[in-house]
């Protein structure tokens, strides 16, 4: 068996895992989100940042036991307890709720209460801070993921599925489309508080044409250093960088009016495609697609696109149906429950096309999957949602510890998340080096032991996140020299 082979095998699956495991790890790392939120105006006093870079640090020790570490725990050593860890971490959760609320008995609770249901949500509340916390959030767990699965501590069933079914690592894509998606379409709204610029860069500083050139030199590089692939994920020479700028580059030249209506059209014509013509039975075949050309080495890759592009069309009807929400708190915490809905709706729609046409694929991004990814993003999504609104509601009732500072983020700042989503590329861009650089200096897939390939998973996890943290603190000494 060649290197490319055994590397392949080693990191696929053919099972997958249970769709129950995906929403109690995605649970689990916004949990750690909210015990965060909840216990750091307690542990510092509501001490901002700027204060101090012991403070800074210090606060950044905790990010990566609260934001990081629970992920990691899901997805390797504890990734067979998924529900005892999430119910642990949600009796925490409502611990420390219960003294939040006993602590604000005395402040007149109910009335406060009341006061900040109608409240305004302005733009120095970061009406979007959900978006944040969605898109850093999928990328620890995504940044976890691409190295922890060359390990055998990291379980076969989150790795990539060959043919049908659910897993971790299929979770990435989808998840990056949807975040793209959501967050242009909320950084346009009203309730954003966002100026957009009208300056114009020139075509070669475009991300789009950023995301071209990582991925040639991706490809390029993999292919010089003889670095074994995953050939069934994309194909022979597409990759993750070619998807994310070719439908953006689809995006551009499609209309963009009623995203909706265009997300059913185009999903109706993908799966159409894909069972019509037999082109699913063709690339699941691995017998079939001899990859004798161009298009047949990259059959998953320009397949998908389509699929790729409904999952992008939805997204953008769900963050047009978030950006049409009134400025009210009331009005936000009911979007909470209406994405929750919409989750459900979602849900039993997947459980639908799963009976009666086929089960997820992530080969070829067929319906099934399109609606189960389409079903943990909104889940997630409201979750952070509620997670933000906690800390407004808590800030504009005047709660102890959690009413300090201009904003209802400033008790709970500086937060690592601000800084994976200020440098998303950054730091998606050093956690693919370190794996490379990893992978060729050890053996991972014979690293047995998980007292071994648990540090280094975490080591890794917190090089990546200091990084992108450092170069906000930098940011941070810089305003605040030039404010004195």
């Amino acid at each position: 068996m060649s290197r490319d082979e055994e590397h392949s095998r080693f990191v696929s699956t053919l099972t997958g895992c249970s769709q129950r495991e995906l929403f109690l790890t995605f649970l689990i790392t916004l949990l750690g989100l909210f015990i965060r939120n909840l216990t750091l105006p307690w542990i510092f006093l509501g001490t901002r940042y700027d204060t101090g870079r012991f403070s800074y640090w210090l606060k950044f020790v905790a990010d990566v036991i609260f934001l990081c570490l629970p992920s990691l725990l899901a997805m390797t050593i504890l990734s067979d307890h998924l529900l005892f860890l999430a119910t642990i971490m949600s009796i925490t959760s409502i611990v420390l709720l219960l003294f939040v609320i006993y602590e604000g008995v005395d402040h007149h609770l109910t009335a406060s209460l009341k006061q900040a249901w109608s409240r305004i949500v302005e733009e120095q509340h970061r009406p979007t801070k959900f978006v944040t916390y969605f898109r850093s959030l999928t990328m620890v767990l995504v940044t976890v993921a691409i190295l922890a699965v060359d390990f055998p501590i990291f379980p076969r069933r989150f790795s990539k599925t060959e043919k049908f079914g659910h897993s971790m690592m299929d979770v990435g894509v989808a998840a990056f489309i949807f975040q793209s998606a959501l967050g242009s379409r909320m950084a346009k709204s009203p309730s954003s508080g966002r100026q957009l610029s009208n300056h114009s860069r020139p075509w070669y500083l475009t991300s789009t044409s950023l995301l071209f050139a990582l991925g040639f030199v991706r490809a390029v590089v993999l292919e010089v250093i003889g670095y074994p692939q995953h050939v069934t994920e994309y194909g022979v020479h597409w990759n993750f960088f070619f998807t994310m700028a070719a439908v953006r580059v689809l995006f551009s030249i499609l209309p963009r009016c009623f995203p909706l209506v265009l997300s059913i059209i185009f999903g109706i014509c993908h799966q159409t495609m894909l069972k019509s013509t037999g082109l699913q039975a063709w690339i699941l075949d691995e017998n079939a697609n001899k990859r004798d050309n161009l298009i047949h080495a990259n059959a998953e890759g320009l397949t998908s696109l389509l699929g790729y592009l409904t999952i992008f069309y939805a997204s953008l009807a769900i963050g047009g149906f978030m950006a049409r929400t009134s400025i009210r708190v009331k009005s936000w915490i009911r979007r909470c429950f209406q994405l929750l809905l919409l989750s459900i709706f979602l849900f039993l729609a997947q459980l639908a096309t799963e009976k009666w046409v086929d089960p997820p694929c992530r080969r070829v991004v067929n319906v099934t999957y399109i609606f189960s990814q389409l079903t943990l993003m909104t889940f997630a999504t409201a979750v952070c949602l509620s997670i933000q609104m906690f800390n407004i509601v808590v800030w504009c009732a005047s709660f102890p510890q959690f009413s300090k500072g201009d904003d209802p983020f400033s008790p709970v700042s500086p937060c690592l998340s601000d800084s994976i989503n200020r440098h998303s590329l950054l730091f998606f861009l050093i956690s693919n080096v370190l794996t490379g650089l990893i992978n060729l200096s050890i053996p991972t897939a014979h690293t047995l032991s998980a007292q071994f390939s648990f540090p280094i998973l975490l080591a890794y996890l917190t090089v990546c996140s200091g990084i992108v943290h450092s170069l906000e603190y930098r940011k941070v000494n810089f305003i605040r020299l030039h404010a004195d």
